[in-house]
């Protein structure tokens, strides 16, 4: 089957849950070195500022990253913001900026809106840099990125969760906030000044409600804690030492989880296995939002076998891809 086209929307303000992963052989984890998950962290930041997105949640692994973005609406920027931007991309080319001609900025204008371009920009300027720094050559990511287009802040809070989890699902850490290199740990250390605010992420929730920002924070730690208390993968297990058996995916133990609901926990956990549709999903929301986003596929002849959603979880969440499991609702 040909590739799909990536899914974009354009003349609105749109969500996308983009990962990738690094090329090498099985085991390798070229991220792992903090040096290249403070680099990355980095580049997230001082990309956001050059394109026209903010950035909601991150995750740097050992192998592969997370990044859940907002691109806004596409508008025509004056020419004092264009440059400003510019430089900030080409440090030293100040003179020649001064040389473009009008074609030249609108297509700069046009670039600064455009997710591919910021995921080129990402992936290309690491890439080099890890090169140069551990005196490689060659490829360094090992394929296209993946996209997911989410449709709502429903979407986007639980596409968070996942995210933020990843470190605890992968057994490297006991608490998702342990993990350095996440928007969790940055939220909890007050490094978040360039991510969205979670007041703005829970808007439905907050709308009338007067809370500080370390309740908001606590709102969201909360559904954090009770997501990742949940199995990801139900009978799929591995044999450890020949004597016990253990989930793949680990998961924030019983004793921490009561630990923290003695603080104040009262969300109720949600899924029980592995949600791979926020990954490979193509786009995430709700039944109207995903039979538009299919019929548009199927006009423009991408996607042809596909005619209704694939329900995920009943009442909340669709998509276009099917998966072989599906979530369960406690």
């Amino acid at each position: 089957m040909a590739r799909m086209a990536r899914l974009k929307l354009t003349g609105t303000a749109a969500w996308y849950h983009v990962h990738c992963r690094t090329a090498g052989r099985k085991g390798s984890y070229p991220l792992m070195n903090v040096l290249c998950q403070r680099k990355m962290t980095a580049l997230l930041k001082f990309l956001s500022g050059v394109y026209c997105c903010e950035i909601a949640a991150f995750c740097v692994m050992g192998n592969h990253y997370h990044l859940i973005i907002k691109f806004n609406r596409a508008r025509r920027l004056d020419k004092a913001e264009l440059f400003r931007r510019a430089l900030l991309l080409y440090p030293k080319s100040e003179k020649y900026l001064r040389l473009w001609r009008e074609k030249k900025w609108d297509q700069f204008n046009k670039r600064i809106y455009d997710l591919s371009e910021y995921m080129r920009n990402f992936q290309a300027l690491f890439a080099r840099w890890y090169n140069k720094t551990y005196e490689r050559r060659g490829r360094f990511w090992g394929d296209r990125f993946k996209s997911v287009l989410l449709e709502d802040y429903r979407a986007v809070m639980d596409c968070m969760l996942y995210v933020d989890l990843n470190p605890v699902r992968a057994g490297l850490v006991t608490r998702p906030e342990e993990w350095r290199y996440s928007s969790i740990y940055y939220r909890m250390a007050g490094l978040d000044g360039w991510l969205i605010a979670l007041r703005e992420l829970l808007s439905e929730e907050y709308a009338h409600k007067k809370a500080s920002e370390e309740e908001v924070l606590t709102d969201y730690r909360q559904r954090l804690y009770y997501r990742g208390n949940i199995a990801t993968q139900d009978m799929e297990l591995f044999e450890e030492d020949g004597k016990e058996l253990r989930p793949k995916k680990e998961l924030i133990s019983d004793e921490i989880l009561a630990s923290e609901k003695s603080r104040g926990f009262k969300v109720r956990g949600m899924y029980g296995r592995q949600l791979r549709y926020f990954a490979d999903g193509i786009a995430l929301g709700g039944e109207g939002f995903i039979r538009q986003i299919i019929q548009r596929l199927r006009d423009d002849g991408r996607y042809i076998r596909r005619q209704h959603p694939i329900d995920q979880v009943v009442d909340t969440h669709k998509t276009v891809r099917e998966q072989r499991s599906h979530a369960v609702v406690f």
